[in-house]
């Protein structure tokens, strides 16, 4: 098989993820034909009594359920006609207006819910959360992050196999005692921000991505690293072509890595990425991607820029809200890796669970929940051609099997207290890379 064909047949399936995407977007499943049926009962009631609240909430939230949201806010607002300055009137319409994006208009419901005399705390509050919200909406530029700073312990911090004899090539190999399993400590730190800046342009807007991970460790500072990742690009409203709720874009992607304080790679890039909610509980990702990297030469990685060349990726992620308290992700990829040298070439395909829940066990706790994620993950490796190191007829394959969770214990709106915990193995004939470690991590987070 050669370059080219490997190359032509990874752009094929990316190109077969993004479009199969749009696919599974058109063709999520309509609304059930009882709900339908229920809210033709409703609209048959209220117009015989237009002034009865009650069926007119009720009407509007089935019509949000099926996902007429503008069939909901003609509902409301002909019922303000019958309860002028009702503030849970006032409150609901802003909140529909906010998901239509005409945020100029929830904002005026949310403060006339909120002024009116008698206005139940509730309804005040919620108010006021929706205002803030819509206050970011109506700025051209916004921008979150988070940052994570912690203490780990890894019982194989280097990566290793745990016995210091392995099989190569069929004979007893002894490794030195770098290359055995070695516990550690070592502090950690990661973090990631997001900016938007909107074109006022039917809601394009340009978006930056950039995510970074280092660790310092105690004793085995070889694997002293940083890596870092920039995106940016343009990201487009696909409701100019009647695709609600959906962005396409793309972007430049750069980022690079230190390790034992000297440059090991660095990569330019480029990428396309389709998001969409056909349902409010509902998110779909999907991204391709193409890198070139460059990786650089040490007195202790004398071979590393064997490792030149480029990779493809495919990336998709469904994510779900099970309630207000519960949601699921799960996700797939696939990824071609050729390299300068034909060893290096692989395959790679996997996938991801995850799972989030809010808690409230204390009722100090239940306006800053608690956040419990528990996740795992795999990934396998084919190689093209075996590496004469370790063999001459073999070619090397891994799997990769991981397992974790992490508790978020918010301290205040900005800072929470988040433990973690991991186990990782992996599963390969090359001796070297068969190994499995256990990660316990304890720090803080600071978001904004």
């Amino acid at each position: 098989m050669t370059r080219q064909f490997k190359k032509t047949k990874m752009i094929a399936l990316a190109s077969m993820l993004v479009f199969g995407f749009g696919s599974v977007v058109k063709a999520a499943p309509s609304k059930s034909a009882n709900l339908q049926a229920e809210r033709q009962q409703l609209f048959n009631k209220m117009m015989q009594q237009p002034d009865n609240l009650e069926i007119g909430f009720s009407y509007a939230a089935l019509s949000v359920r099926v996902g007429d949201l503008e069939g909901a806010v003609s509902t409301l607002e002909r019922m303000l006609i019958f309860s002028p300055g009702l503030p849970r009137l006032q409150l609901e319409l802003g909140i529909l207006y906010y998901r239509l994006g005409n945020f100029d208009t929830a904002r005026s419901y949310f403060n006339d819910a909120m002024s009116g005399t008698g206005t139940p705390s509730e309804i005040i509050s919620k108010a006021q959360e929706y205002l803030v919200l819509v206050e970011k909406k109506l700025k051209r530029f916004v921008w979150s992050t988070n940052r994570f700073v912690g203490l780990r312990w890894q019982s194989n911090a280097n990566s290793a196999p745990g016995k210091s004899t392995i099989l190569s090539q069929g004979n007893p190999y002894t490794l030195t005692g770098k290359s055995v399993k070695k516990s550690d400590f070592s502090f950690v730190t990661n973090g990631n921000a997001h900016m938007e800046y909107d074109l006022h342009n039917q809601g394009d807007k340009i978006e930056l991505d950039y995510v970074d991970f280092g660790t310092l460790h105690f004793n085995q500072t070889r694997y002293d690293a940083l890596v870092s990742e920039l995106t940016i690009g343009p990201s487009f409203n696909l409701g100019r072509f009647e695709i609600d709720k959906a962005f396409a874009g793309v972007y430049g992607i750069v980022n690079g890595a230190l390790l034992d304080g000297k440059t090991y790679f660095g990569t330019l890039g480029v990428g396309t990425r389709l998001v969409a909610r056909p349902q409010d509980d509902l998110e779909l990702v999907v991204k391709a991607e193409y890198r070139q990297q460059w990786f650089n030469n040490t007195a202790r990685r004398r071979n590393a820029t064997d490792r030149n060349g480029d990779e493809f990726r495919g990336v998709g992620d469904v994510k779900y809200m099970f309630s207000p308290s519960f949601a699921g992700l799960i996700g797939g990829r696939v990824s071609r890796a050729d390299r300068k040298v034909s060893y290096y070439d692989y395959w790679e395909y996997g996938g991801r669970v995850r799972f989030d829940w809010a808690l409230s066990p204390f009722e100090m706790t239940s306006q800053l929940p608690w956040v419990l994620t528990a996740s795992a993950g795999y990934l396998h490796r084919d190689y093209d051609t075996p590496d004469p190191v370790v063999s001459l007829t073999k070619t090397q394959n891994d799997n990769e099997y991981w397992a974790g969770g992490i508790l978020k214990v918010p301290l205040s709106k900005s800072w929470a207290f988040m433990p973690k915990v991991e186990y990782r193995q992996v599963n390969s004939n090359n001796p070297v890379r068969d190994y499995n470690a256990f990660t316990a991590t304890i720090g803080v987070q600071f978001s904004r």
